[in-house]
């Protein structure tokens, strides 16, 4: 018994000798290129590549966070981009249980283990993004919780790296942009954001960091176009374009950023366009919403053939019903603006769209407001202070002459005819509105906007003020914040 006993010590101490060595002898130079190739395969939308090097990695070093994290991250992807499927949901939440495992045996040994602790919190705050965006608040709540604490410690511990930073900096930012009803929640448990540090934190990680740059630049070309700070955002989309060319989901990103933020709808016709030649991987979705984002950007160049051509496209790649049925509905309007009503009412039928929304037919005043609001979503503000005459004459119900003379008011502060600004901007509030109870408050936000730049400093504080006043009109919360940096600017005049 003795000699087995004593047998059994002797192999086992060999196992564990045995396990130390292939420990040490882990090629940690290989370990990263193979996390690297993992990296790369993922962004060019080449999942199978991308999975084969995570598991590669993982043979190397199953200890390892690297590889386990990045191969969930794969599925996390496939599910929120991709598939939206409950497997690769299921998938994305074991292969993130089995990370944080992997890391919890690391912190086992070492309570201080900077790696582990940002793997851990990366890959708890993904779960929680994940269960947040299906609606599951209380699960999102405490991965988030868990995540930042983790995050929070990695931070201390290596407070330079920029990799961590980008994690941490993801959080500082979005916490800030949770939903009222939960901030309370948040606050009780001290989870408090930091917006600037936030940025500022990613975009350490988007200029040095080693795993997590494109990730950074992913979110910040995201979170600068929510800021209304288009130009930083189109920088990074493009930086992650040229990277990865046949990303067709960050292209089309891109694209509706360029229509509904950017408003530079030429540009995005040529990024559509560009998607259609680099689609290497054959996502047939990206490419149904590029075509009716191709659609949209030439509707509001007033360009209506070529945005039937596009929205064209989206029916005969036929891959989602409501791509398809937006693009009836947009074809419908450009036949009616050019004047084939018969033809249009053939479209609008197939949109499936309420009939009370297309019973009546654009009357001349309709199509003439459609053209204004085309011309503001393209930035063509001359063309709409060139329908002046036009504006004033026509017979326009109340809801639609308090509209003409907002896009009006907004286009003679673009081109800096301010005088004329205030005056068009200042009557709206005379005018009687019945369903459109959002122009009022976003009147007196242009004319606040006026009379700051003429340096009408009082006056500008009390239109903004009288702005605030108003609630519950559609995107007050966005007209809050946008008022918000507008009295910020007005403070350090």
């Amino acid at each position: 018994m003795r000699t087995l006993t004593l047998t059994s010590i002797i192999i086992m101490l060999g196992l564990c000798a045995h396990k130390s060595q292939a420990q040490n002898h882990i090629d940690w130079n290989l370990v990263h290129s193979k996390t690297m190739e993992s990296i790369n395969a993922l962004y060019n939308l080449d999942f199978q590549t991308s999975e084969k090097k995570c598991s590669e990695t993982i043979s190397l070093a199953p200890n390892d966070p690297r590889g386990h994290f990045f191969k969930a991250m794969i599925y996390y992807y496939r599910y929120t981009l991709v598939s939206n499927t409950e497997a690769d949901y299921k998938k994305f939440v074991m292969l993130s249980q089995k990370t944080s495992e992997v890391c919890d045996k690391l912190l086992d040994q070492n309570e201080d283990n900077a790696k582990a602790l940002f793997y851990k919190g990366g890959i708890l705050g993904y779960r929680g993004l994940t269960k947040f965006n299906r609606k599951d608040i209380t699960g999102a709540f405490w991965d988030g919780k868990e995540a930042l604490s983790a995050l929070n410690d990695a931070l201390k511990l290596d407070p330079t790296n920029p990799d961590i930073q980008m994690g941490f900096g993801l959080f500082n930012y979005l916490i800030t942009q949770a939903p009222s009803s939960i901030q309370p929640m948040l606050k009780a448990v001290g989870l408090k954001g930091d917006k600037s540090a936030g940025l500022k934190q990613l975009e350490n990680a988007a200029q040095n960091g080693l795993y997590c740059k494109y990730e950074a630049k992913r979110w910040l070309s995201i979170f600068y176009n929510w800021e209304d700070m288009h130009n930083r955002s189109a920088a990074h989309y493009k930086a992650l374009i040229d990277e990865f060319p046949s990303n067709s989901w960050i292209r089309v990103a891109y694209i509706s950023a360029l229509i509904n933020g950017i408003r530079n709808p030429s540009e995005a016709i040529m990024q559509t366009k560009a998607l259609e030649k680099n689609n290497a991987n054959g996502q047939q979705k990206p490419l149904s919403q590029a075509y009716l984002l191709g659609g949209i950007a030439a509707f509001n160049l007033c360009d209506f053939e070529q945005a039937i051509n596009w929205c064209n496209k989206t029916i005969s790649l036929n891959i989602d019903s409501q791509h398809i049925e937006n693009a009836h509905w947009l074809i419908g309007r450009c036949y009616e603006v050019k004047g084939n009503r018969k033809e249009a009412w053939n479209y609008y039928v197939k949109s499936n769209r309420n009939k009370s929304e297309y019973s009546q037919p654009l009357t001349l005043s309709d199509i003439t407001l459609i053209k204004i609001e085309n011309h503001t979503k393209s930035k063509k503000f001359q063309d709409i202070v060139a329908l002046e005459t036009e504006i004033q004459e026509t017979k326009w119900n109340n809801d639609d002459n308090a509209l003409a003379l907002y896009y009006l008011g907004r286009a003679c502060f673009e081109i800096n005819q301010l005088e004329k600004a205030e005056k068009v901007l200042s009557q709206i509030q005379q005018m009687k509105t019945l369903n459109k109870n959002w122009i009022k408050p976003y009147a007196l936000y242009r004319l606040g906007q006026v009379y700051l730049a003429r340096n009408k400093k009082e006056e500008a504080k009390l239109t903004f003020e009288q702005a605030l006043d108003f609630d519950g009109y559609t995107a007050d919360e966005y007209l809050k914040k946008s008022i918000n940096k507008e009295q910020y600017k007005l403070s350090k005049k």
